[in-house]
């Protein structure tokens, strides 16, 4: 796999030979169009800053090293991260095979980025005493990949260490955006109005193909000609991207969107295997297939899209592993009525996803896409 993103090998050959974005891309377009079918965007890229003398080979960072965390990578070892405690989440309790603990998040962030740091054991009473804005300084953290696919979070260990608010340790500040949201309400599809975090249980009953867009690495709005960010002028563009589905929870069906993020997590698929549904959209009806009939939950809003004069829900996390018995006696039990089983069926209508001019701008609330609310094999 190339350890070097399509944007950072952009970045860098643009840096290091002074040609423009858009010239950049010409030119690895013009390769794609040569080489068709037998290369991707990425190695032509990779080809591309070979010819021009650029080299893209990332090199490990030296131990001891101290980074931005923009400046992390899964191969960082022994390094030393310095950050502001941005956010706290509630220590969780877990059993996993026979063996109890507790283990505790936050977001820690400085003016490049933020990613979660996470404590276990004993480490959570250090934990319990750290405050937002509290400056730490984390030694030999453990980089790990994120459950969300392509983020990267840091976690204690035996070898770790931590100082918290430490004399000469400055850390710049940044702006970060904080939703709060309330506990979310389950609710049946035949009772939805314009809600704000809504639990749906629901089966799939139909997928459509992802839909792709460059966005911009720093607001997520979809870029213009040119790579023209309309807040951030010219950028490299991100890859971005949103798939679409039917849920069907027995009282009725609702449209439900879900963007880069909660479709890694409802697929299971890496960002990197979506950008190759871009180039080769027959794969992807392998996973249509796959989720056809899955059970599922999902946690998000509710909105009537005007065009269609219709409900349609936006998903902002996504469960997976779900009992469907556990689940439907659950519904059960809180409304005292339990909904007919949902079938695989397709819709009775269905409308044509309507065309997005190039002028529409695409943003994702930062929280919708670092919302730490859920941890893998943890009890609540």
């Amino acid at each position: 796999m190339i350890d070097v993103s399509f944007e950072e090998a952009v970045r860098r050959i643009s840096e290091e030979t002074g040609l423009s974005v858009a010239e950049i891309q010409s030119r690895i377009n013009d390769k794609l169009k040569s080489l068709a079918g037998l290369i991707s965007r990425d190695g032509a890229a990779h080809i591309l800053a070979n010819e021009l003398g650029v080299q893209l080979t990332k090199l490990a960072p030296q131990q001891g090293a101290s980074l931005k965390i923009n400046e992390i990578t899964i191969a960082s070892r022994g390094i030393v991260v310095s950050g502001r405690v941005v956010k706290k989440y509630d220590v969780k309790a877990f059993n996993k095979n026979g063996r109890e603990g507790k283990v505790a998040s936050l977001l820690l962030g400085d003016e490049t980025g933020v990613t979660r740091l996470v404590f276990w054991n004993e480490q959570v009473d250090v934990f319990e005493e750290l405050k937002d804005g509290d400056i730490l300084v984390v030694k030999n953290p453990f980089v790990k990949q994120s459950y969300m696919q392509d983020r990267l979070e840091l976690q204690l260990n035996t070898q770790s260490a931590l100082t918290v608010n430490p004399e000469g340790v400055e850390v710049a500040a940044r702006e970060f955006q904080r939703t709060e949201r309330p506990p979310a309400v389950q609710k049946y599809i035949k009772d939805l109005g314009d809600d704000e975090n809504v639990e749906l249980i629901a089966t799939i009953v139909q997928v459509y193909d992802p839909r792709f867009f460059d966005s911009c690495p720093k607001c997520n709005k979809k870029v213009l000609g040119e790579n023209q960010c309309p807040e951030h002028g010219e950028v490299i563009p991100s890859v971005n991207f949103s798939m679409s589905a039917f849920l069907d929870d027995g009282t009725g069906t609702i449209r439900t969107s879900f963007w880069k993020q909660q479709a890694i997590k409802l697929t299971g698929k890496t960002e990197a295997e979506f950008v190759r549904y871009r180039d080769e959209p027959t794969a992807f009806e392998d996973v249509k297939n796959d989720l056809l009939g899955e059970f599922v939950k999902v946690v998000g809003k509710c909105k009537r899209n005007e065009t269609f004069d219709r409900l349609e829900f936006t998903a902002q996390l996504v469960f997976t592993d779900v009992d469907p018995a556990a689940e439907l006696a659950n519904l059960e039990k809180k409304f005292g009525t339990k909904p007919a089983e949902p079938k695989p069926t397709e819709p009775k209508t269905t409308e044509p996803e309507k065309p997005k001019s190039d002028s529409d701008e695409i943003s994702v609330v930062e929280d919708d896409i670092i919302s730490l609310d859920e941890l893998e094999d943890v009890e609540k």
